[in-house]
């Protein structure tokens, strides 16, 4: 464990800068939550025992022999009609140490008009966003394995089209008599194929180190994980945020960012009660302060930031649900199903 943290001490250093994440990066949907499970835990997984082949996407390390077999359908719906998801598959390869896995991941933004430089209706048009995967994860010994991902992504907005690739390079250590788990992730390193217009942009760079512990006399795994290591810097201070009055006279009291805010911007928390014997269901919540302090509406209470999910599981199936409170008016809701094609067909075609 004490190479793991040198080891990522030294991924991290060369890339710590100090600037905000927002618009400076392209293909941003990346970073969206991948599953069910995922979004009901915060936004971020990337230090959890393998349950769904979904993580993948966090972390390639995180996957094992476990999900030999195993298939999954992700959904989430947001508001306005957009609309997000994942399918992807699991196989071991024979007489290695290795996972293999695949899928999509996509985004629909639905129809827009199309109008003139007066406003005149002239048309509609469409949006979407999409990342082939292909990853593998290698058992390093007992305790530890490594993983990495190789995307295509392609981008169409319209008339404009972009394309990219990029990498995801992670590990997982896990310490099955302990409870403890530990992972490290650099995702999305990668450029811009070709750019919507002349100018190139880069892709969303994101390093993240994630811990997990389960009680050991409670039914229950705690997670917090530590997003955007290579930028110190997530405030954002718009100055037309700043309003006399709301809502017919409600006064705003403006607060400046402190590097405390700043610091828990990183973190998100997130936490899984099992319950019953078999473990038959789940449930989950989340915490991310990042979310809470950008879609905060200035002096009006909401749950932005939370999120919170459970998980069914019923004979060969796996059901999740997870619910994200976005912003006061609205909330986005994120399914899944899972199941294993061995369970079907045996180790015949598998």
């Amino acid at each position: 464990m004490k190479n793991l943290l040198v080891i990522a001490a030294a991924l991290i250093s060369p890339f710590i800068l100090s600037a905000q994440i927002g618009g400076r990066s392209v293909f941003t949907f990346l970073n969206t939550p991948n599953s069910a499970r995922t979004s009901a835990l915060g936004g971020a997984l990337i230090s959890s025992p393998d349950i769904d082949i979904s993580q993948a996407l966090d972390n390639p390390a995180q996957i094992s022999e476990s999900l030999d077999g195993q298939i999954s359908f992700q959904h989430q719906f947001v508001q306005t009609g957009i609309q997000a998801g994942y399918v992807g598959f699991a196989k071991k390869i024979p007489s290695k140490k290795l996972m293999a896995h695949g899928g999509v991941k996509y985004i629909l933004y639905g129809t827009f008009d199309q109008t003139d430089e007066f406003g005149n209706l002239t048309g509609s048009f469409k949006g979407s966003e999409l990342a082939l995967q292909s990853g593998a994860s290698y058992l390093l010994y007992d305790k530890l394995r490594l993983g990495a991902n190789l995307k295509f992504i392609q981008s169409s907005l319209e008339v404009y089209r972009s394309t990219g690739l990029a990498v995801d390079l992670g590990a997982f250590y896990q310490d099955t008599a302990s409870g403890f788990a530990a992972g490290l992730v650099i995702k999305q390193a990668g450029v811009q194929l070709s750019a919507y217009d002349e100018t190139n942009e880069s892709l969303p760079l994101d390093i993240q180190i994630g811990l997990s512990k389960k009680l050991k006399h409670l039914p229950f795994r705690f997670f917090a994980t530590w997003h955007h290591l290579n930028r110190w810097n997530l405030l954002y201070d718009d100055p037309n945020s700043q309003e006399d009055a709301f809502f017919g006279g409600l006064q705003t009291l403006r607060k400046e960012p402190t590097q405390t805010d700043n610091f828990f911007r990183h973190i998100i928390f997130g936490g899984e009660m099992v319950l019953g014997q078999k473990e038959l269901m789940k449930l989950r919540l989340g915490y991310n302060h990042q979310l809470k302090q950008e879609l905060t509406v200035v002096n009006l209470r909401s749950l932005a930031g939370f999120t919170f999910g459970l998980g069914i599981r019923v004979k060969k199936f796996q059901f999740d649900y997870s619910n994200a409170r976005l912003h006061f008016g609205g909330s986005s809701h994120h399914i899944g199903l899972s199941t294993n094609l061995r369970y079907f067909t045996g180790s015949g075609i598998l």
